[in-house]
């Protein structure tokens, strides 16, 4: 059991900024879910995302409607990660978190890594237009007005529950083009380039060597 701090001076990164790291990627793929009716576009995107304490992330993201698979690239603190997530079985999505500079990957469950480890962000999912709440138990939804974001026109939602939060949702993709929680973490997306995404997007590179995550943090939340 390798704990966390470490782990980061194993492969070169500071403690802080690996924790943030990666909870900046169980934050976006507890969020990222699919959902049928509608389906998720196939598309690329530049990310932008800013946590509860203002800690400012940017990324891209690309989206397979067709193959319900997500790639995450993030840059956080000088350093970059890759996150694939694979919701082909969407009971049971997974995900790999995949460290380009040392050549490492680690595969985790999409809803969290561990006990302590299921964060709530922004959801990034599609959404039915006429009713954006449905699919969520003890939830309401209002919307407030049209605005175009991005060079999409949205529908602005109120949602109010166990999570207050406010969703641009684009009326051509129902896709999110701007989310803000309550809490104030954000995640807004621009530059979309709509059409099909390469297969090999999704896929952990070869000569990369896999890391037992649940044992580096030893079942707990990074501290």
């Amino acid at each position: 059991m390798i704990p966390i701090r470490a782990f980061a001076k194993e492969i070169g990164l500071k403690q802080r900024t690996l924790t943030l790291m990666i909870l900046i990627a169980i934050v976006l793929c507890a969020a990222a879910t699919w959902a049928q009716p509608p389906q998720f576009p196939s598309l690329s995107a530049d990310m932008k995302m800013t946590g509860h304490r203002g800690e400012d992330s940017t990324g891209k993201m690309f989206f397979s409607g067709e193959t319900k698979h997500m790639r995450m690239e993030i840059a956080a603190r000088g350093h970059n990660m890759i996150m694939l997530v694979d919701s082909t079985n969407t009971a049971n999505p997974k995900s790999t978190m995949i460290m380009p500079d040392q050549k490492m990957y680690m595969e985790m469950s999409a809803y969290g890594a561990g006990p302590g480890m299921r964060q709530r962000g922004p959801e990034i999912k599609p959404y039915d237009p006429t009713n954006p709440c449905a699919s969520e138990e003890g939830t309401t939804c209002k919307k407030v007005g049209t605005e175009t974001m991005n060079g999409y026109v949205c529908d602005k939602w109120e949602f109010t529950g166990k999570e207050n939060r406010t969703v641009w949702i684009s009326q051509k993709l129902h896709f999110p083009i701007k989310s803000v929680s309550q809490d104030g973490t954000s995640v807004e997306f621009s530059n979309i380039k709509e059409g099909p995404q390469d297969a090999s997007l999704f896929t952990v590179p070869a000569g990369y060597q896999k890391m037992d995550m649940g044992a580096m943090m030893g079942g707990k939340a990074p501290q």
